[in-house]
């Protein structure tokens, strides 16, 4: 179904601007789409159309089949909730509890209904010693993240955010996307506008380019960035994976499909071309020797008593150096590690509170030496009640991945539907893995 279909969408701004000109777009519902153009696009101006903030000249807005019109109005801005790009212009409130309270309020809802959505959504974006705290004087992150509660206390369908990852640095870029995946799993349609074609590569499974109030090319991630000519005409940078695969293409050493990831990237390498492993010598070995290859710490060992996967060192080293290995024969899957992923109850089923301690404890106790990582509230909450620290804070289940392929066993704790999304990718690489239910 439709969450939201535009056909023929104009507007001018009152000193004459054309901000969009026959612009169609449209998102299923539960879909992530990404909207990318440079400044002066038209991205601002066509989200505010999407919750009737602002009319069109010419076309029309449906929203699940229903049209924008006036007397709908209070209804369609209850299906989908706007985030602007600035907090500010958004919160206004004294604190951040009657900032976050604002909307549910103007829904007309029982004063113990709101304050149960407020809590619950304290809880869920882990908020809750900000409750009483001007937004005035929060962070900017911590602002961001208040202003997408406040639409997220109003339980939209559809989730329309204006650059949500502008000024975050790392940390705070990783904190928003994990929690609009958590939304995304939930069956929220989310559409977010970025500059960041890195972000809108890996995160989205539909891209929409504008430029100069026009749609510029729509399509599937992997097909808007191999088109090379495509990215350099809309004004936009070429993500950097995209950017490493075609200069290795060019030299022979990569090919097939375009990569949105690292791992898609590794497997684009030919590894024929790559047959030349660099490994740290366990003994002192000689060149041309025979050696067997192992993991250990996330590095390559070589030693002369052979194993299931073997080469020949190109020149001498002593214990501890530094060799090169060609003709390596057998398959370097088989030293990868394991993957156990863990599933923590969403927020909606009680969060990191519904979860027996002692349980987490006799995981974690059987996980030394193992890489940890947690993705989602609950789960990122749970870590911090263990006191665990996690070796893994951004794109989780990835790096999870790289770090199995490194040789280490790692363990996951996902939060909600984000455990499933987790197995699926790890299904999808055909990592040997294990799961857990808390």
């Amino acid at each position: 179904m439709k969450a939201i279909k535009a056909t023929g969408l104009e507007y001018i701004y009152p000193d004459g601007t054309e901000a969009l000109s026959g612009v169609d777009f449209e998102a299923n519902a539960g879909e992530r789409i990404a909207v990318l153009g440079p400044n002066g696009s038209g991205k601002t101006t066509l989200f505010y159309h999407f919750n009737g903030l602002i009319r069109p000249a010419r076309g029309e807005i449906q929203v699940f089949g229903e049209k924008i019109q006036k007397e709908n109005m209070d209804r369609i801005r209850e299906r989908v909730g706007l985030v602007f790009q600035n907090p500010d212009t958004q919160l206004f409130a004294p604190t951040v509890f009657e900032d976050i309270a604002f909307g549910p309020k103007n829904l007309g809802l029982d004063p113990e209904v709101v304050r149960d959505r407020v809590s619950q959504v304290l809880r869920r974006f882990d908020i809750e010693n900000l409750a009483r705290k001007s937004p005035a004087n929060l962070s900017l992150g911590q602002k961001k993240r208040v202003a997408i509660a406040g639409v997220v206390a109003m339980e939209p369908d559809v989730i329309v955010l204006d650059e949500p990852a502008s000024g975050l640095d790392a940390s705070g870029i990783t904190g928003t996307m994990e929690m609009l995946d958590e939304l995304n799993n939930e069956g929220k349609t989310i559409i977010l506008s970025t500059h960041d074609t890195d972000l809108a590569a890996s995160w989205a499974e539909r891209v929409y380019i504008l430029n100069k109030g026009r749609v510029f090319r729509s399509g599937a991630p992997r097909h808007i960035f191999a088109d090379e000519n495509l990215i350099a005409e809309a004004g936009l940078k070429h993500p950097v994976i995209v950017q490493t695969f075609r200069e290795f293409r060019a030299r022979g050493i990569s090919k097939g499909e375009v990569p949105l990831s690292v791992l898609d990237f590794m497997e684009s390498v030919d590894v024929k071309v790559m047959n030349i492993r660099c490994a740290i010598a366990g003994c002192d070995i000689s060149a041309g020797d025979e050696v067997g290859l192992e993991m250990k710490d996330g590095m390559l060992y070589a030693a002369l008593d052979l194993r299931s996967v073997t080469g020949k060192a190109v020149f001498s080293g002593k214990k501890g150096e530094d060799i090169a290995v060609k003709d390596v024969a057998g398959d370097l899957q088989q030293l990868a590690g394991s993957i156990t992923i863990v599933r923590v109850p969403g927020i909606i089923e009680g969060g990191s509170r519904a979860v027996e301690m002692d349980r987490v404890r006799d995981i974690l106790g059987g996980s030394k030496g193992k890489k940890i990582g947690a993705m989602g509230t609950s789960a990122k909450v749970l870590m911090n009640r263990t006191g665990m620290k996690c070796d893994f804070e951004f794109d989780v289940i990835q790096s999870g991945m790289l770090a199995v392929l490194r040789g280490f066993d790692v363990v996951i704790f996902a939060s909600g539907k984000m455990a499933e999304r987790a197995v699926e990718k790890v299904k999808e690489k055909k990592i040997d893995f294990s799961y857990v239910s808390l």
